[in-house]
């Protein structure tokens, strides 16, 4: 009984799969830090609604800074409520990528990717 479940620890210490396998293709893209285009009402509106999916919040506030002029978007904590004093809420960082011809935010703390359909990037400088 304990030889079977010591072969299971064993291969998992060791990275060896014991189930199914899960194939990742390699991204054949490139990302490169990218500014928005254009920071109008509409595009940013565009950039709310992803940043609304990605982070689950219905409301969603930028901090400071040019998405123009800076490959960064912060996403600020929800405000406090009637009752709250204080909040352990952190600004959600997002980096700005272009991957090919598409603009992408990238969600820095978990590494994950949300395209910006309809929403023109430029390299950074």
């Amino acid at each position: 009984m304990i030889g079977p479940i010591l072969r299971i620890l064993g291969a998992l210490a060791m990275g060896v799969p014991l189930g199914g396998c899960q194939a990742m293709e390699p991204s054949t893209e490139t990302s490169q830090a990218a500014v928005l285009q254009s920071a109008d009402a509409e595009t940013l509106a565009r950039v709310r609604a992803m940043l609304s999916q990605a982070t689950g919040r219905a409301e969603i506030d930028l901090g400071a800074g040019d998405p123009t002029r800076e490959p960064v978007l912060i996403v600020l904590p929800p405000p406090l409520g009637p009752l709250e004093t204080r909040s352990l809420a952190v600004p959600i960082r997002f980096d700005i990528e272009l991957r090919g011809a598409r603009c992408y935010v990238v969600r820095t703390d978990t590494g994950a990717a949300f395209p910006l359909d309809g929403v023109a990037c430029r390299k950074a400088r």
